[in-house]
């Protein structure tokens, strides 16, 4: 991917709910290895930006491309391959795994081995000693 290529592009991206519109127009483009923040009041439309990203809810319009390919909405059960990931609120994780565990879970799909602690490298001691201090 060229680095002038957005990741994720959303654009004029607009859903209704019966007579209510919830978005209308937005525009949202992430760039590899970029930390962004979607704020606002509540009822702004901020869930229902996600969830059209994450197919929980179909757009009444806007395009959508990924990697610099222009695609339909993605269904939920692409998001995994896409290497997108949504958490809801209050949703508990795995109460018996620990903190690292529970981070790791979503990075099986990428690991390079096996195991997905291997694709961590934590055989060094600087690691070992963060993977000790994660068991929480």
């Amino acid at each position: 991917m060229s680095t002038n290529t957005p990741l994720l592009h959303a654009e004029r991206v607009s859903v209704s709910f019966g007579g209510l519109r919830a978005l209308h127009d937005v525009y949202l483009q992430l760039n590899e290895n970029e930390v962004v923040g979607v704020i606002g009041p509540n009822g702004a439309g901020k869930t229902t930006l996600f969830n059209a990203i994450c197919g929980l809810v179909t757009p009444d319009s806007g395009t959508f491309s990924f990697e610099g390919k222009q695609r339909s909405w993605p269904r939920t059960d692409e998001l995994a391959d896409l290497g997108i990931a949504r958490t809801l609120q209050g949703v508990g994780l795995f109460p018996d795994l620990t903190v690292l565990e529970n981070v790791m879970i979503g990075a099986q799909k990428f690991a390079k081995t096996g195991l997905i602690s291997a694709s961590f490298g934590r055989n060094t001691k600087d690691e070992a000693d963060l993977a000790d201090r994660s068991m929480a």
